[in-house]
């Protein structure tokens, strides 16, 4: 009798924690995996994404994108034209809603799904890194910022942005990847 409490004992340890991990929230791999799309094309501009010609202005053209996540409201890249180069980013919009408390949750979920996630570049892995900055209640928009930690030369302007914004009478949650072309410490172009 006395042999038995300890595998009884192990039994019921080994149930509790196999419980407890299947408990755990969800990973929304269907993002992850729409991300990893838009990342790996950011090199090529998004080239393999871009659908159909949307809107064209004389500084902007607006594609829609052969990606978009589950459930987003729109998908689009967008090509800004500049004298030194034409610039890409990719944007979805994942939440359109009037309650503030409902786009502050999107908001954090969006963030939790991507911070700590690794993207494949070739044949390595990179996380995406950033600081959460939370939203306020009394401000019209919040950004948290993610960018690829020890990147390879092709994702090292790479950034990931997700943000939550008021537009009257609504809050939107978004996510735009796009190239940051550089720092504010950095020098800029040279213009005549």
């Amino acid at each position: 009798m006395k042999q038995r409490k300890p595998k009884l004992i192990v039994a019921a340890l080994f149930l509790f924690v196999n419980a407890q991990a299947q408990f755990k929230l969800p990973v929304n791999n269907a993002l992850r995996t729409d991300v990893q799309k838009v990342v790996a094309s950011f090199p090529t501009q998004f080239s393999d994404l871009k659908g159909e010609v949307l809107q064209k202005n004389p500084q902007t053209v607006e594609y829609a994108s052969l990606v978009k996540p589950d459930k987003a409201e729109r998908a689009v890249i967008t090509q800004y034209s500049s004298n030194s180069k034409e610039v890409y980013t990719w944007h979805a919009t994942l939440l359109v809603t009037e309650d503030y408390a409902e786009a502050e949750k999107k908001y954090k979920w969006l963030y939790t799904q991507l911070k700590g996630m690794n993207v494949k570049y070739v044949v390595d892995q990179y996380t995406l890194r950033g600081d959460y900055r939370a939203p306020s209640d009394g401000l019209e928009f919040a950004i948290s910022q993610l960018q690829v930690a020890n990147p390879p030369m092709a994702l090292k302007n790479l950034r990931v942005e997700v943000a939550m914004q008021f537009e009257f009478p609504e809050w939107r949650v978004g996510l735009t990847i796009f190239e940051k072309e550089r720092e504010d410490d950095e020098p800029g172009y040279a213009t005549d």
